[in-house]
């Protein structure tokens, strides 16, 4: 399946849609411009963000004790949910300006909602993609919402399958097809063995959506698989340094390394190439051989393998590949040493 993400093709065929997150990295809408600049100067195709209004973090977290995990250079720390998610908050005006730069500079505006007054105001502001993130993949009534706004949705597929496949349902129900689903390992960062690549193929072969890949490994390998796995999108954190101690910058990449992120990517995929190449040849005529003689071959003699010696280029004489039907013909005439073999002299 394939179908527009703003003024980008995303599904089959189309090159890996290559989305940049700073979306719990930056500190103030300054910064949040800044990184959004450098995944444009990258060639990145997006920037994804998490949309929170301010107030909204306080009026998620009911309990305001709960902590999360992440790793840093100088090993592992924990904070606030409630602090990690207020830096994200930024103003009506703030969000505005952030959509309004990164349309001026090509790039697609992705984001995560998390209250349905957001939805609204998203679609005011014509970002291109609705996230739905891992906390709402079975908040039913709050994907619906989204579902009927018609945008291209984004599936995050951290939760058990079955909450994926009901949110699917969801918006088949509502006449919204666009869909991204998403395989993202959990962890800040995840573990090489919680990566679960081979969750990209079982879903592939599920549906025939467009099926992405969010990175929470440190650097940039596991992309990289993921895009040799096929996967139709990319999602990457990015950070101004990964030495801050809060959650998220660890594993993220540092702007000064996402245009080779992104021409990496694209190397590979212009690797991947075809399948059909199997039925061509890659070899030079040069680099095959011919027949020739070993020795004197005398006339009336049998063409046995011991009389017979290879020699490049293969377009010379008689081709090695017709081996089987030269052996056991007879000379017709003497062939001397080092002569390359043609048809006409034997019978």
């Amino acid at each position: 399946m394939k179908f527009q993400i703003g003024n980008k093709s995303l599904g089959k065929g189309e090159r890996c849609l290559i989305s940049l997150e700073p979306g719990g990295t930056y500190n103030n809408v300054q910064e949040a411009l800044q990184m959004s600049k450098a995944c444009s100067q990258a060639n990145a195709d997006a920037v994804k963000f998490q949309t929170f209004l301010p107030g909204d973090a306080e009026r998620m977290m009911e309990k305001k004790d709960i902590t999360v995990d992440f790793q840093t250079p100088s090993g592992k720390k924990e904070e606030l949910v409630l602090d990690a998610l207020k830096r994200r908050e930024l103003s009506k005006d703030e969000w505005k300006q952030l959509v309004n730069y990164t349309k001026d500079l090509n790039l697609l505006f992705i984001t995560a909602p998390y209250f349905p007054e957001t939805v609204d105001f998203l679609v005011e502001l014509g970002v291109d993609a609705i996230k739905v993130s891992k906390g709402d993949i079975n908040n039913v009534i709050f994907i619906e919402k989204i579902a009927k706004t018609g945008l291209p949705i984004i599936l995050d597929g951290r939760e058990k399958f079955y909450d994926v496949e009901k949110a699917i349902k969801i918006c088949e129900k509502n006449e919204n097809k666009k869909i991204v689903i998403m395989h993202c390992p959990s962890g800040y960062p995840a573990e090489n063995a919680g990566v679960n690549l081979r969750a990209i193929p079982a879903i592939q072969q599920k549906y025939d959506y467009p099926v992405g890949f969010a990175d929470h490994s440190p650097g940039d390998v596991m992309n990289y698989a993921a895009v040799a796995m096929g996967v139709n999108m990319l999602e990457k954190t990015i950070t101004t340094d990964k030495k801050i101690e809060h959650v998220e910058h660890f594993m993220s990449l540092e702007l000064d390394e996402l245009s080779n992120f992104v021409k990496n990517v694209r190397n590979i995929e212009d690797a991947m190439g075809d399948a059909s190449v199997l039925m061509t040849s890659r070899v030079s005529e040069d680099a095959r051989r011919c027949f020739v003689a070993k020795n004197l071959i005398k006339k009336g003699e049998l063409i046995k393998p011991q009389v017979l010696d290879f020699k490049r280029p293969g377009n010379i004489g008689i081709s090695v590949s017709s081996g089987f039907e030269v052996l056991n013909k007879k000379a017709k005439v003497d062939i001397s040493e080092g002569t390359v073999l043609q048809w006409d002299m034997l019978e």
